[in-house]
């Protein structure tokens, strides 16, 4: 599962490069007879005046041990009057070509054998964009660095494993982690104003926290699952609320900001609550956030059990979802019922959602989890409840589907 690399033998050779900008001592020149003329011109065809070009070669990454801010690069260009430089030759087989200005930005690459053939090409800068994601750390290991070769982009994740990576141009480039002893590389295209989510899952957890509610707001982010949805609530019941203050019309949709609380009873951090006093039997309410594309449903056939925290009185349920015009819709569901005020750790099995019997809907379990797209809360009848920290335990967040 490991991809071992000499990681000295790799990098030493690059590290002159901190020391100098024009020179690359240890690498063959390759000598050519004609120039390369590039002209960059801005998103209107405007020549792109007074920009700077910094060439490196197509394998390099900056050294772990470089703190410095000085960009590293064995060439630099600015381009003329009409937004061009020449390049005569290259000290490198192959190498990159970045370009980041206000915004806009290039990256190609352009080898020995172009430069011999004496042509020349014109590019467009694009606006930039940037890179989000998580590496997935083993137990043993507190952070990951991140680079990108053929640049001196190099970054440290947190101790969770997060990085980001702001201003890069278009392109699908070759990225290199290095976490502990180890080195995973895979590649990420980065589109022209997007904002991109990458993760690293050479170590994988098998369980995913999808319901959290730390973020006390109705936009709920799941970070690494790149989820930022706006979570729902909806209610058939006359008297569902969650302060005296706040109660719910039926049928509407309330900000899901007002239905998160402190924990309390010793527990820290954020809740879900709510509260209804059933005035007609067989009402319910629920809220719900979608966690997969309606277009791509995820598999979540493998999950061994549904873990959370809750604490209350009533009856309560999980329920799975398939949702949209482009799939058979239906659900599964289990119930839990709740008889305490103290915070109790809940598990649900997948033998313990409803057998299937087309009732509302229900399609059963080995239906709806190969092909879920949102997760739902509900409460019926007389139910006062507080629930946190929803977690699927033997899946990836691989198997679901990235937003």
């Amino acid at each position: 599962m490991k991809r071992l690399f000499l990681l000295l033998a790799c990098l030493a050779p690059l590290a002159f490069w901190a020391c100098s900008d024009k020179e690359v001592a240890g690498i063959s020149t390759v000598e050519t007879e004609n120039a390369f003329l590039i002209q960059i011109v801005r998103e209107d065809s405007k020549p792109a005046v007074g920009v700077v070009a910094r060439m490196r070669s197509v394998d390099f990454v900056r050294d772990i041990e470089d703190d410095s801010s000085k960009a590293i690069f064995f060439e630099e260009f600015t381009t003329d009057s009409l937004g061009q430089i020449r390049i005569d030759s290259l000290t490198v087989k192959e190498a990159t070509i970045e370009i980041v200005d206000a915004g806009e930005g290039l990256f190609t690459k352009i080898s020995a054998e172009d430069i011999q053939e004496g042509d020349s090409v014109q590019y467009a800068l694009e606006k930039t964009g940037s890179l989000r994601g998580k590496v997935y750390l083993p137990d043993s290991v507190d952070y990951a660095w991140v680079q990108v070769y053929g640049t001196d982009r190099l970054v440290k994740t947190d101790s969770e494993g997060f990085y980001e990576m702001d201003s890069l141009p278009p392109y699908e480039y070759d990225m290199r982690v290095i976490i502990g002893d180890s080195v995973v590389e895979q590649s990420t295209k980065i589109d022209a104003g997007e904002d991109v989510s990458a993760n690293v899952r050479t170590f994988e957890p098998d369980s995913v926290k999808v319901l959290d509610f730390e973020s006390a707001s109705a936009q709920f982010t799941i970070k690494e699952l790149g989820i930022s949805e706006t979570g729902y609530m909806s209610s058939t019941d006359t008297s569902v609320k969650t302060t005296p203050e706040v109660e719910i019309i039926p049928e509407t949709r309330k900000d899901l900001s007002e239905f998160i609380v402190e924990a309390g009873a010793d527990r820290e951090g954020n809740a879900i609550y709510w509260e209804t006093s059933a005035a007609m039997r067989g009402s319910w309410s629920f809220y719900g956030i979608w966690i997969c594309k309606e277009e791509s449903p995820c598999d979540l056939s493998a999950t061994d059990s549904i873990v959370y925290y809750a604490r209350g009185t009533g009856v309560i349920s999980i329920i799975l979802e398939t949702l949209g015009e482009s799939n058979t819709e239906g659900k599964t569901l289990a119930y839990d019922t709740l008889k305490t005020d103290e915070w109790q750790r809940r598990v649900i099995k997948p033998e313990n959602f409803k057998p299937r019997d087309d009732l509302y809907g229900n399609l059963g379990w080995d239906v709806i989890s190969k092909s879920v797209t949102t997760i739902s809360i509900a409460a019926y009848d007389s139910t006062e409840f507080w629930i946190d920290d929803v977690v699927f335990y033997g899946i990836k967040p691989s198997d679901f589907t990235a937003r």
